[in-house]
Formats: structure tokens, sequence, C-alpha cells
């Protein structure tokens, strides 16, 4: 007992620290995993100074408007000087600059020739980057880019005005011009916000204007700040068992959270009427999940740490060192084809060194975490649910259940279980499927790890001296994780006591959730849903129905670099083999959660971009010889697309049913509700917006924001794209929770959920596989489509029900045939 009151103490003050931590992270102080303290932010920058500066900025420019109206009405009376001046920029821009000048100046007294001075400097330094771009383009987007990294500190400033002085493009305005001009936007903004007020100061000499912020203003940025400080924690695993949801809003951390709930919806009568459901068998899922004890893998911690303190990379932790932007080729300017490869490749040179930086913040942060809590006995992650109930953990950064491959490696389950016989072949199989050994049967990959023993255990006992054989595994830390298990259970055999989390994953489960509720055989048999010898594999069979439609063609058509409309017959690169497996895998993966075929193309043209990037480090040649990868990936990304569609023609009959069924009830104004399985209410409520799109210069560098507001109106189209991925969600995630429930209830305590993919202890790894399937079974035994056109049509009404189609037919399909299918999940 006292123990435990020990542990709960040290729990409150942990959800202390990480209110402390929020706060910090608030106010841009130093973290505990940075290397040096930031930079004060701009008051506009923080939150409330976005709020305030989007609600001072439509009645400033309509103030603006109105005095350049009024100026320029031809109406006897002198002109203000300050007139002329405001014609060369639009209401809004001169808006944006002025309210953002006096947003920041509003943590102090500030005088007001100073301020009309600073709203003329950014107004002149606007209008001067404009005409840069309008005379030179390129010179223009090189300077963007240079100033992405760089502050805009004194000396830069003078940089910038002698490169524009040079294009022949700086803007200056006298001293006595740019206070005249500064003080009458200012007088402009006070006048229609009310927010500021100019006051006049005595001074030793005379008397001085200044500006402050209004009390009511000043008290509410006060309250907003300390409110903003305590909004964000950063939210670390717990040292008991989090509280359990009994309610929408009562559970996690002991302390409550500002906003805690179950559900993470926007729509607040959702949670009012969520209050009022019954939904038991969905709180003690959540609760199930949540309850795991988990520890920090202490060698796996200690040897990422060495890895990372010496510089190192290995196994994908990230670079220390960006990518070089590559150099323009000589005929750039004349060479279009050469011109647009360019300018896509360092586009992504651009966006790969941008991920290297946050994915060098996450591995600090992350080791940080596991180091705050590598002595802890017991470690809890609380949990929560997205709009359509998919479970995830709470913490967000560092050691996770639901992370990357570092990030699940740093965690073992707490309790350990022996193996047995039957937990020492599954640690066997889940050892070949992190090396990428998952498409062949299970005997098989129980042959394969047994034969590479000698490199596991290499890998196990010198992991960073000997040859690295776990360097070459799909999830290398978690492969990692697994040698040193094997290790032991070559040493001590079934008794050997194992905490890793052995995993099953669906495959291809959106497919899988299609053909199972439309009782489609061939779907189902490309996805594993019937018994088979060894797995059957969709992207193989997908990227062979490609690849003979790629042989047919010599050449392909695609767009004309020097003209959009368009088009150039080049060599089709793609026939010999090309089509590949990885390739069509993430359009395959894609397709019934509404992939576009233009997102297809992008998911092709990284895939080609991982593959070139790896064969580089080889030394060997771009996998299509040289062919522009955008081009090829345009033409086979129409090629896939029908592809897939052909595999799977049920999915797409349901698709389509469902983006009807949106569009139906969108016609009305209509939002679309509806209750998985497990008795949990889904709203998909996807509103428009309106705005008035900003763009504007900010201290060297371009500032684009749109003012929007949500208004009454649904966006018919999001309604419509987004109802067969939000669906087959929600039914995914009835079903972990599903699984939950029954492990629960047949005492297997320890999970390790994803979705699709079910974690458990090595020796329970066999009854998971067989909760899964039956589960499954029991979730699409009725006509859930059916269940689902049923609730529509007692929301629409009578006369709008007559719109909405009936769903699809389904097929002859023996979902009993699933429980002996056991690459289901595998």
């Amino acid at each position: 007992m006292n123990d435990l009151r020990d542990r709960i103490r040290r729990q409150l003050e942990l959800e202390d620290e990480s209110r402390a931590l929020g706060a910090r992270r608030y106010a841009n102080r130093d973290l505990p995993w940075r290397f040096e303290a930031g930079t004060a932010e701009e008051e506009a920058n923080l939150p409330p100074g976005k709020q305030l500066l989007k609600a001072a900025l439509q009645p400033t420019a309509d103030a603006i408007r109105g005095f350049i109206d009024g100026a320029c009405s031809g109406k006897a009376g002198r002109k203000h000087s300050a007139a002329d001046m405001l014609l060369l920029i639009e209401p809004m821009e001169a808006a944006y600059l002025t309210c953002r000048v006096l947003v920041n100046a509003s943590v102090a007294q500030v005088q007001l020739q100073r301020i009309a001075v600073q709203v003329s400097d950014a107004i002149d330094d606007h209008l001067s980057l404009s005409g840069f771009r309008e005379i030179n383009r390129q010179g223009y987007k090189g300077f963007l880019k240079s100033q992405e990294q760089r502050g805009y500190t004194r000396q830069r400033r003078a940089a910038v005005r002698s490169l524009l002085t040079e294009e022949g493009v700086l803007v200056e305005t006298s001293t006595s011009q740019k206070v005249a001009r500064g003080t009458k936007l200012v007088e402009l903004a006070v006048e229609a916000t009310g927010l500021w007020t100019i006051e006049k100061a005595p001074r030793a000499r005379g008397f001085a204007y200044t500006i402050r912020p209004s009390e009511t203003l000043q008290d509410w940025l006060d309250k907003q700040h300390a409110r903003c400080s305590l909004l964000d924690p950063i939210h670390l695993p717990m040292l008991v068992r989090p509280r359990r949801w009994r309610s929408p809003s009562y559970g996690g951390y002991l302390t409550p959270r500002p906003g805690n709930r179950l559900v993470k919806q926007r729509n607040k009568p959702y949670h009012e009427e969520l209050r009022n459901i019954l939904m038991d068998d969905v709180y003690d899922a959540v609760n199930h999940i949540q309850d795991t004890p988990w520890r920090i893998n202490a060698r796996i911690l200690d040897l990422m740490t060495q890895v990372w303190d010496g510089g190192g990379c290995l196994g994908g932790l990230p670079q220390r060192e960006d990518d070089p932007v590559p150099a323009k080729p000589d005929d750039i300017d004349f060479n279009e084809d050469a011109k647009a490869a360019w300018k896509r490749e360092a586009a992504a040179t651009h966006s790969r060194n941008a991920e290297r930086i946050s994915g060098r913040v996450a591995i600090q942060q992350g080791l940080w975490v596991a180091r705050r809590f590598a002595e802890e006995p017991a470690i809890y992650f609380p949990h929560e649910l997205d709009f359509r109930g998919r479970v995830y953990p709470i913490p967000s950064f560092g050691p996770s259940p639901q992370g990357s491959d570092w990030q699940k490696a740093l965690i073992e389950f707490a309790d350990g279980k022996p193996l047995g016989t039957d937990g020492r072949r599954w640690l066997y199989i889940h050892i070949a499927n992190l090396f990428g050994v998952d498409k062949v049967s299970f005997d098989e990959r129980v042959e394969w790890t047994l034969s590479h023993a000698p490199q596991l255990l290499d890998s196990a006992m010198n992991p960073l001296d000997g040859e690295r054989f776990w360097t070459s595994a799909d999830d290398p830390w978690m492969a990692l994780a697994a040698c040193m298990e094997f290790e032991g259970a070559l040493d001590q055999g079934a008794d050997f006591v194992s905490r890793l989390p052995i995993a099953l994953d669906g495959s291809c489960s959106g497919l899988q959730h299609f053909s199972a509720m439309l009782r489609d055989h061939d779907g189902g048999a490309a996805v594993n849903l019937l018994p088979c010898d060894s797995p059957a594999d969709i992207y193989t069979m997908v990227a062979a129905r490609a690849q003979e439609v790629a042989e047919t063609e010599t050449l392909i058509e695609v767009p004309d670099p020097a003209d959009p409309a368009g088009t150039i017959r080049i060599p089709n690169p793609w026939r010999g083999g090309k089509v590949s497996r990885k390739i069509a895998k993430r359009p395959t993966m894609t397709y019934c959660y509404s992939a576009t075929r233009f997102g297809m193309q992008g998911m092709i043209v990284e895939t080609l971009r991982e593959i070139d990037r790896e064969a580089e480090a080889r030394g060997g040649e771009p996998y299509l010889g040289g062919a522009d990868n955008y081009h090829a990936a345009t033409w086979l990304s129409h090629v896939l697309y029908r592809a897939v569609g052909d595999t799977v023609t049920a999915a797409e009959q349901a698709m389509g049913w469902l983006r009807d069924a949106a569009a139906v009830a969108s016609q009305e104004g209509l939002p679309l509700w509806w209750t998985t399985p497990l008795g949990l209410p889904i709203l998909q409520e996807y509103r428009r917006q309106k705005g008035e799109r900003v763009e504007v210069h900010w201290a060297g560098r371009r500032v684009r924001m749109t003012i929007n507001v949500d208004v009454e109106a649904l966006d018919n189209r999001a309604q419509a794209n987004g109802v067969a991925p939000n669906f087959i969600h929600s039914l995914d995630a009835a079903h972990l929770q599903a699984v939950a429930l029954r492990c629960r209830r047949e005492g297997i305590a320890h999970l390790a959920v994803i979705h699709d993919s079910f974690g458990t202890h090595a020796a329970d790894t066999g009854r998971i596989g067989e909760i899964l399937r039956e589960t499954f079974v029991e979730q699409y035994s009725g006509d859930v489509l059916k269940d689902l056109y049923r609730e529509l049509v007692g929301q629409l009404g009578d006369d709008l029900a007559k719109r909405l189609p009936e769903p699809p037919a389904m097929g002859d399909l023996d979902l009993s045939q699933v429980k002996l299918a056991q690459y289901t999940f595998a």
C-alpha cells in the first residue's frame, strides 16, 4: 500500500512536470533535450497573438480602404500625404503589416513615432520584395530559400538592402513620409479595433505620444498566455495505471487535462450526445489496452545512445548532415526537361532535409524520455480515440507502442512470460517478419530464422562491433531487440522469459474489411481471407497486372514540360519487369482510403527516389536507367489505379456507394452519422471555409495566410471523399476494440496495438491469432452496409431517403473459412 501511495505521489509530481515542460516550450525556453535555448518568439507568432492579429485584420483593412476611397473621391479639401503612398499596396496587406507591428508592441508601451516608422519600414520592405519578384522571379525564389534558416539581423538586413539596390527595386521613403504614413495607419487601426490606445505622456522636455494595449486587451492577453502555457503539456508515460475511462471526459491522467476527451472531435454537441450513449464495451476496450505495463528496454537504450552520441546514424537514425542541393544543369536556361527535373530534385532535397531536422529533434526528445524512465519497473501509456474510434496513446513523442521503429524498440513488456514451445516458434516467425521475410509460409520463416542463427547471434552479442546484420532489417532496432531475445531462446529454450511484443498484422487491412463486408470471394482470396498454404500477396498481384500493360507499350505519353496542356511520347522505362511489388505497394494499400490517381503518382515518385538513393549508396545505377522519374510515375499511376480497381472490384463498388450516400446527405446540408459494431457513434462533418488570402513580406520572408472562418454549409467534396476511409477506419477500430475485449475476458493482459497490428507475448500469439479471426468473422456476420443504409434512411427522412441508392449486393465468400485462414493476420 505504501508503495502504491508513493507511486501515486510521484505520478502527480510527474503530471506537474508535464505541465511545466509545456509552459517552457510555449515560452520557447530551453528544454532538457535541446542543445541550446531558442530566441524569444514574436508576440504575433504565439497563439494569443495570432488570434489577436486575425481579429484586427478585417476592421483595419476596411478602415484603410475607406480612408483611401475618401482621399481619392475628388472632394474639396486638403489631401492627406499618406493617401498616395497607400495606393501602392492592397488594404489587406497594409492592414496585416500594421496590425503585426501593433501586436508585437502589445507587450510594452512604445512611442507612436517609433511604431509609425516600423510600420512604414515593413511596407517599404514588402513593396521592395514584391518588385524583386516581378523583375527576377528566379532570383527571388533563391532569396526566399536562403532566408529560411537565417534570422533577420541588422547585418542581414543591410545585405538585403544592398541586393535590392542592385536589382533596382529598393523602395525608400523619407523619415517624414514614414512618420506620416505610419501614424495614419496606426490611427486607423486604433479607431477601427479599439484594441490599442494612443496616449499623451509627459517627458523631461515636452511630451510624447505612446501606444499601449487597452486595459481590456492587456487583461485578455495575460489570461490567454497563462491559459496557453497550461493547455499544451508535454505528455509523458505514467508510473501507475491510467485512470479508467468511465465517461467521455473522465479517464487517462490522474489530474484533469484541459479539454480532456476520450474522443477527439471538434463538434461540441457530439460530446454532449456521447454522454447519453451506453458504450461500456468501448470504455472497457480502451481501458484494457492502456492497462498494459511497459518498461524501457535498457540494452537498446544504451546502444542507441552510443550510436547517437557518437554521431552515427545506424539503424535508420537521422543523418546529422543535410544533403546538398543538386547543382543546376548547365543547360537549364534552354532545356525545359532538365530544368523541370532539377526543380523537382531540389524540392525533394529541401523536403528531405526538413524531415531530418525534425527527426533529430525527435531522437533527442525520445532518448531524454527513455532515460527519464529507465529505472522504472513499469510505465503506462494512457490512450484516447480519434473521431473514427481509432486508438492512440496520448504521449506523442519518445518511446511509444505506436511509434516508429526506434520508438517501439525502446520499450518492452514490464512482465515477462516463458516462451514455451509455441512461443519460441512465434518468436522465430516475428524475426523473419522484421527482416522482410513475410511473403512465405510460417514454416519457411522459421527455417529462415534458424538458417541465419549465426548472424542473429552476432547481432545480439556484437551489435556495434560485429557484422551488424540487424541493420539490414526492415525495422532495424526492433530486429536488434528480437536478436537479443533469440539469443536467450537458444540458450534457455522454452523456459526463456520473453518480454518482446510479437505482432500479427492484417494483409492490406482496408481491402480485407471491404472484401468481408461484401463477401467478395476474389478480393478475399487476394487479401488472405481464405485458407492457403502460403500467404497471398495483393501487392504482387497488382504489380503483375500493371506489368502486363507496361509490356504492351513501347512508347508512353507524358506531359510536355514546355507546354502544360500538351504531351510528348518517350520510351517506356517500365518494360522488362520494372513494376515491382515495392512500386505497387503504397498505391494499392491506400486505394480503399480514397487515394487519387494524382496521389498515387506522388507515391511512385517517392518510392523511386528511395530506390535510387539506395542504389547510389551502393554505387549502382538509377532504377529506371536515367529516365525521368516524374514522367514515368505519371504514366504508371494511371495503369496502377486501374489495376487495383480490377483486382478488388467489390471494394470499388462499396466506395462508390458510400460516396453517393454522402452526396445525398450533403445536398440537404446533413452531416453523416453512423454507429460502429461496438456502439461508438461516428460523426463526419466537414464544413466549408471562406476567407481572404493575404501574402506579404515580413522580416525578409514571405508570409502567406488565409483568414478562414467555418460557415454553416457542408463541404460536399470533402464529405464524399472522406466517407470511405473514415467508414473503413471506424470498422478496423471496432475490430481492434473487440479483440481487446476478448483478450480481457481470456486473461491476455499485455497488448501492443496499432490499428491493424496486434502484439502480445510470444506464448499468447497463437491464441490471439485465433481471436483476431473469430472476432473478424463475428463483426461481418451481418450486413454492415445494409445496417449503415438503415441508419442513414432514419436520418434523412422519407423524401431524401428515396434518393439514397441500395447498397451493392454481396458475393459468395464463405466467412467461416476466415477462421481457418492462418495468414489473415500474419
